[in-house]
């Protein structure tokens, strides 16, 4: 570094050493020297529309890749901007590093220029929150922050540094960096609890694993796949962990939400071997019988008897625990049980094949989420957005590897307009592989801009809309509870709109269809355009996914 520096500048040097590669935001001059030095350190800012995407963004690039995301908000409205995306990684527990500026100290209360009172927010909604006071303590402070995010139950941090402190000129002499701000040393579970997982495991004769966010976040995939080969356990994978074993294995049973598959085999099962996540909105607590024995393995302790009546608790690291699994665990296999999954998966296929015509006109959902499905190989990246859009592909669209299925789905808080900034950091992560963001018409218009972000940085995005002119979850929700009522208010929006003009404003390509029989070539045709790209397809506004 030069003799001196600003102060803003030490945030930069400290997401260099751990490893950060894109900083996700919308210029400001309360933040501008951290994004300069960032620059000029090699971590390319990332301009986006709305700082909503910029968090999305941020937990997108923790989704694809397993690390931490970070963006930035200048002062006031650019630190509010964040919330949604700092909620949504709160609630999920995706490590995500949000730097905010601030007003000056001398500006305290004198109602200037975005002056606000953010920690008391940002506090409420983040894992670890501090206000930088002293300068030289910069340091500090981001890395302890960045340790909160990254160690134990991941999660968002948020630092903020007032403008004055930000531009104030230090020499970096003067200031002390750590050698290392994280540790790679994880916990492993109590033998005791191991062996008696062992016992348990041993004695099952119908066991099922359903794999969570933890799985991915300890970057245990490998050790996951070990554990199914060598038990013969068939699988269910949600949130965070889809794809970190392949949807193709022989013992995958079904996305690991409410899904017909795997309610089937949980009510026949002995044991469940639930890693890293929780039951809730997308996995409800009547799933588990109450005679069913259950191990839960998790990073947090606390977690282990929330909600579920366990039979053995290990608390500890997933690829640590799953490690010790494996050194104790017996080869083994479950033919009739394996045979009794088979039968399952075939008879909920025949059933969903039934729900549509592919001919129908206009098009029918689950045609469209099967051109998109055939399309889908382990070189493509899934983003998942909207309401009944994601329901839909939750439940066809497959997901082929690590960090390769970014959904809306992922936690329960449920924002629409997660897909743009998911996709963008997708692309950004993996530029080799095909991205393609499924979208319903609504949730298009939160992240509609950002097709500017992607003409400007080249990112060959291939957006696909389900248009049917609806909120329909709601108006579909709302329908059920109508008593003959006809008309439904603020569910409605434009029918037929050519979103696709958007992107083809933009420099992009687009398609408009109508035609069932086109919704393949179209989409053929985005994908090898090499450009950002639209596929914007009328559907039947009449057919829903099946209610919970």
């Amino acid at each position: 570094m030069e003799d001196k520096c600003r102060a803003g500048a030490l945030v930069a040097e400290v997401l260099k050493k751990e490893g950060a590669q894109y900083l996700f935001g919308i210029p400001g001059g309360h933040i501008y020297p951290t994004m300069e030095r960032c620059e000029e350190l090699g971590i390319q800012f990332i301009g986006v529309r709305h700082e909503m995407t910029a968090a999305f963004a941020a937990e997108g690039w923790a989704l694809t890749t397993g690390k931490l995301g970070v963006c930035t908000g200048t002062a006031g409205p650019g630190v509010t901007n964040l919330l949604t995306g700092l909620a949504n990684s709160y609630v999920g527990g995706f490590p995500v590093f949000a730097l905010g500026g601030k007003a000056r100290v001398t500006e305290n209360d004198r109602n200037e220029l975005q002056d606000f009172n953010q920690m008391a927010i940002l506090s409420q909604m983040t894992k670890h929150s501090r206000a930088v006071t002293e300068p030289k303590r910069i340091p500090e402070y981001v890395g302890r922050a960045i340790a909160h995010a990254t160690t134990g139950r991941p999660g968002p941090v948020y630092i903020e540094i007032p403008r004055d402190l930000m531009e104030l000129e230090v020499e970096p002499s003067a200031v002390e960096f750590q050698e290392k701000y994280c540790v790679g040393s994880k916990p492993q579970g109590d033998p005791a609890s191991i062996q008696a997982a062992l016992d348990l495991i041993k004695q099952a004769h119908k066991p099922v694993i359903i794999a969570g966010s933890g799985v991915w976040f300890s970057q245990a995939h490998h050790e996951l796949h070990e554990f199914v080969e060598k038990t013969g356990i068939p699988f269910a994978t949600r949130n965070a962990a889809r794809g970190c074993i392949t949807d193709k294995h022989p013992l995958f049973i079904s996305p690991g939400y409410d899904h017909p598959i795997l309610q089937a085999l949980m009510a026949e099962a002995d044991l469940a071997i639930v890693i890293g996540t929780r039951p809730g909105f997308t996995l409800g607590r009547g799933i588990f019988r109450k005679d069913l024995k259950i191990i839960r393995i998790d990073i947090d302790a606390a977690e282990l008897t929330n909600q579920l009546d366990i039979t053995v608790g290990i608390h500890g690291d997933a690829r640590e625990v799953l490690r010790q699994l494996n050194e104790g665990v017996d080869q083994g296999s479950h033919p009739q049980w394996a045979g009794f999954l088979n039968a399952v998966k075939q008879q909920f296929a025949g059933l969903f094949g039934q729900m549509c015509d592919p001919a129908h006109t206009p098009i029918h959902p689950v045609h469209l989420m099967n051109q998109i499905a055939q399309r889908v190989d382990e070189e493509t990246i899934v983003v998942i957005d909207g309401g009944d859009t994601a329901t839909w592909a939750t439940l066809v669209l497959p997901a082929y590897g690590p960090g390769q299925m970014l959904s809306i789905a992922s936690t329960s808080f449920g924002p629409l307009g997660v897909g743009m900034g998911y996709a963008i950091a997708a692309k950004l992560a993996h530029p080799e592989k095909k991205v393609i963001m499924v979208t319903g018409d609504g949730a298009f218009g939160y992240g509609s801009a950002e097709f500017d972000t992607l003409k400007r940085y080249g990112l060959g995005i291939t957006t696909i809309i389900l248009n049917d002119g609806l909120w329909g979850m709601i108006k579909r929700s709302e329908a059920k509870k109508a008593s003959g009522k006809a008309r439904f208010v603020g569910v409605d929006l434009m029918e037929q709109v050519h979103y696709e003009k958007v992107v083809e404003g933009l420099g992009g390509y687009g398609e408009f269809v109508t035609d069932p029989a086109e919704v393949g070539h179209a989409i053929d045709r985005a994908l090898a355009s090499g450009k950002m790209s639209c596929v914007n397809v009328i559907t039947d506004p009449q057919f829903g996914p099946p209610s919970r």
